[in-house]
């Protein structure tokens, strides 16, 4: 009898924990408008198309990312938010007020960084107030250039800080329809330029810091907008993954497209205009219209006439989930913290019938 109500008294602990999902994931967020985004598809042997961000004008430095062209869908700090940080966090690290850790070897290809259990991939190096200052610096050669000894350093400023890479743990509530984000570490990002033609050509993160608690909570952006590339199957050898396990993320998606007590808002400023379940989960089509014989139907001057379908948006189609949120910053221990106000689901879509870009079709308000 004992064994039977502790069963019962844990079925719905069960049941609970089955509808909470945790993902320890890594983005880009772009600050400025210097940073741009293109999408593009790329199957990555899976059972449906993925939708990245592109890399184009490629780096000869390997390893260094670049965004350089469209970007849909996105806010961008201040001036006056951007200052706050340049002070708190680069200052900071080249007075040897902040500790910072090596974030990457020289060419970007090994990641040092947070990993399970309070571990760390690779060496945890606390870099030194000689190599923040070469790491936040511009490296150029000259043309003649066979050695580093013909290297100058050229000092960065705030034009030059972009983005942000956030590392995170989110949390999934599928009956809430919420995501929590809790961040562990952040790399800022500063522009990355080719070192003999000084051209841009993507972004570097310098070093990498390990969020912690605030302790004062200074608000830098108010309903912030930000998509993300978290469908993207890229390789990665680190505990973060840009990619979301089909686990974690079809349930929340289908919640979101079938729940008939969802109230959907339009993805735009001030996101608070609420929108008709069949605005927000479908979309408008054209075809030829065919007649009972099969053969394309046309006016009486000879053109096709056109039928239009209305079609309800599958689990597949969504390609990356867009947040907007409030950002907090305590200046004492240089970290952040994020409020989600909504997340949104987005769709692929096209500018002209050419451009690929990622569209927002509806808002989910917490």
């Amino acid at each position: 009898m004992k064994k039977l109500i502790f069963l019962l008294l844990l079925i719905p602990i069960l049941s609970f924990s089955q509808k909470k999902k945790t993902a320890f994931v890594v983005y880009f967020v772009p600050i400025s408008k210097d940073v741009k985004k293109k999408y593009f598809v790329k199957n990555r042997n899976v059972d449906y198309w993925k939708y990245c961000s592109t890399i184009v004008d490629f780096a000869e430095e390997i390893g260094y990312e670049n965004y350089s062209s469209d970007l849909t869908n996105s806010s961008f700090l201040t001036r006056d938010s951007k200052q706050i940080l340049f002070k708190n966090i680069f200052n900071k690290a080249k007075n040897g007020e902040l500790v910072v850790y090596k974030h990457s070897d020289e060419y970007g290809w090994n990641f040092f960084g947070p990993s399970p259990n309070n571990t760390w991939t690779g060496e945890k190096e606390i870099l030194k107030k000689q190599e923040i200052q070469r790491n936040i610096s511009h490296i150029f050669w000259t043309r003649d250039s066979i050695s580093d000894n013909d290297e100058y350093l050229e000092e960065f400023n705030i034009d030059d800080f972009i983005g942000i890479k956030f590392y995170e743990e989110w949390t999934f509530n599928y009956k809430s329809l919420t995501i929590d984000k809790k961040i562990l570490c952040y790399a800022p990002a500063i522009k990355h330029f080719n070192r003999y033609s000084r051209e841009l050509v993507g972004f570097k993160c310098p070093f990498i810091v390990e969020n912690k608690n605030l302790k004062t909570n200074q608000i830098i952006a108010t309903d912030f907008y930000s998509n993300t590339d978290i469908f993207c199957s890229r390789e990665a050898d680190t505990w973060f993954y840009d990619y979301l396990e089909p686990s974690v993320k079809y349930p929340f998606i289908k919640e979101a497209l079938t729940n008939e007590n969802n109230s959907y808002y339009e993805c735009s400023p001030p996101y608070n205009k609420k929108i008709s379940n069949i605005d927000a989960l479908t979309f408008e089509s054209v075809r030829d219209s065919m007649g009972d014989d099969g053969n394309q139907v046309r006016d009486e001057d000879g053109y096709p006439l056109l039928a239009k379908d209305l079609n309800y948006y599958s689990q597949d189609e969504i390609n990356s989930f867009g947040f907007v949120e409030n950002w907090f910053f305590d200046k004492k221990n240089s970290s952040f913290g994020k409020e989600v106000n909504g997340i949104s689901l987005e769709v692929s879509g096209l500018i002209n019938y050419v451009e690929q870009v990622i569209k927002p079709i509806f808002l989910l308000k917490n």
